[in-house]
């Protein structure tokens, strides 16, 4: 009954109407230095060369690159308020990030601030849930021009049947045979999520084990933006280590 309900609450049409109301974010400097930690920068205190996204007063200071995901994702869906007219109420612990692209034009600088644009993409039907896809657009509030955009990706299971296959369509370059250009492993810490929660992702499906519980896991899992970070950290440090941008 349940799930027919949820179904029958879709409106696809509405829902891909919906835009949220503009709004404004200043990158600080410590919003740029706790993500560039919450990522595993300068896990060695004493490694120089990443004072460039940790210290303030580093001669190059400046905001990691994909440090651009926490300043969207303040819409719709921060501090867990999930409504979006055509979309039926679901248990948030239910929502999982699913994918992440960001299309850099601009760096983001510490001490701008910026306007963020987000609107609904595509929504799909996945069967047993549905593939929600907004779009954020980061632009300078001096200038108008544009910085970033962030497509996210986000599965929420259990609102699935509604038919609609969407507009969008992925594409990925095959996976090559060959060995892999280099390998390394990296450790998250045992409290890596309560330090990245702290970049504007306090949804407690990551810390809290009753939460998380809801959503079928018995214990609260690392955010999926967390291990993006970790992972463009390791390919930055690897292939432009002097200049990021």
């Amino acid at each position: 009954f349940l799930y027919l309900r949820m179904v029958e609450g879709v409106n696809v049409e509405l829902a891909l109407k919906f835009k949220q109301q503009p709004y404004e974010v200043e990158l600080q400097n410590n919003d740029a230095i706790l993500y560039a930690l919450g990522i595993g920068f300068q896990a060695d205190a004493m490694n120089s060369k990443h004072y460039k996204f940790t210290y303030e007063n580093a001669e190059d200071f400046q905001a990691f690159p994909t440090n651009a995901v926490t300043v969207c994702h303040r819409g719709p869906f921060a501090d867990g308020d999930f409504s979006v007219p055509g979309i039926p109420p679901f248990n948030p612990m239910m929502l999982l990030h699913g994918e992440e692209q960001v299309i850099f034009t601009k760096p983001l600088v510490p001490g701008q601030k910026y306007h963020v644009q987000e609107e609904i993409a595509d929504f799909q039907d996945k069967g047993k849930g549905a593939l929600l896809i907004f779009d954020s657009k980061i632009t300078s509030v001096e200038t108008g021009e544009l910085h970033t955009t962030v497509r996210s990706s986000l599965f929420v299971r259990g609102i699935g049947g509604f038919g609609h296959k969407g507009k969008i369509r992925q594409t990925f370059p095959k996976a090559p045979k060959r060995a892999p250009d280099f390998v390394k492993e990296e450790q998250t810490q045992k409290n890596q999520a309560f330090l990245y929660r702290l970049c504007n992702d306090r949804n407690p499906l990551h810390v809290d084990p009753q939460m998380s519980a809801m959503g079928g896991f018995e214990t609260p899992i690392l955010h999926g933006l967390c291990s993006y970070g970790f992972s463009a950290r390791v390919i930055q440090e690897k292939y432009c280590p002097e200049d990021p941008q």
